[in-house]
């Protein structure tokens, strides 16, 4: 077994609102071929009851007057569907499918309700110690959009498209964490 330095984890949770019947939701996950994630990937995790695919995770970017949008291939294993009082659950892990050490390792539940959709899990950025640190300075903010991303994959793929408002969420939590993007977004777009 490997032993996983505890301080070296960041906790990662992100929501959004949608509007998901939960009857077609589960239905959905159930299908034998999820293709809307990507590839099917023939993996150790099929033995453990888990569906693995091989997808590009993106990154949406705003530079300098344009949208860009980073992609990194990816590996994404669903465990099992669980049901729930209101709600869907499964494990969900996702990591580079190329060049694995230099990219952090995600895993815990994706939760469905008929008007939220949620990742909630601990991933562990390369480099340990180090790595948290810039994790805190920059990558936290692109773990944190790339899961936003794959959450609307997510509600578009069960018939919802995500609800009004959901990047201006976005940027206002990052600003809460990150006090000088507030200060710039406040100069540049004086309200």
């Amino acid at each position: 077994m490997v032993a996983v330095d505890a301080s070296a984890l960041i906790h990662l949770r992100v929501s959004q609102r949608a509007v998901i019947s939960l009857d077609e939701a589960a239905e959905a996950f159930r299908a034998a071929d999820l293709g809307w994630l990507g590839e099917p990937a023939s993996d150790v995790s099929s033995y453990l009851s888990r569906q693995t695919y091989r997808c590009d995770l993106r990154l949406p970017v705003h530079v300098i007057g344009h949208d860009v949008e980073f992609r990194k291939a990816a590996i994404v294993e669903l465990g099992p569907l669980r049901e729930g009082t209101g709600q869907l659950s499964l494990d969900i892990t996702w990591r580079s499918a190329t060049l694995a050490p230099l990219f952090p390792v995600f895993a815990g539940r994706l939760t469905v309700t008929a008007d939220r959709i949620e990742v909630d899990g601990w991933y562990a950025p390369p480099g340990g110690r180090i790595g948290v640190a810039i994790d805190r300075a920059l990558l936290g903010i692109a773990a944190r959009r790339t899961a936003a991303w794959f959450l609307r994959l997510v509600a578009e793929t069960l018939g919802s498209a995500a609800a009004g408002g959901e990047q201006q969420e976005q940027a206002e939590h990052d600003d809460q964490h990150r006090p000088q993007r507030a200060q710039l977004r406040n100069a540049r777009d004086p309200a």
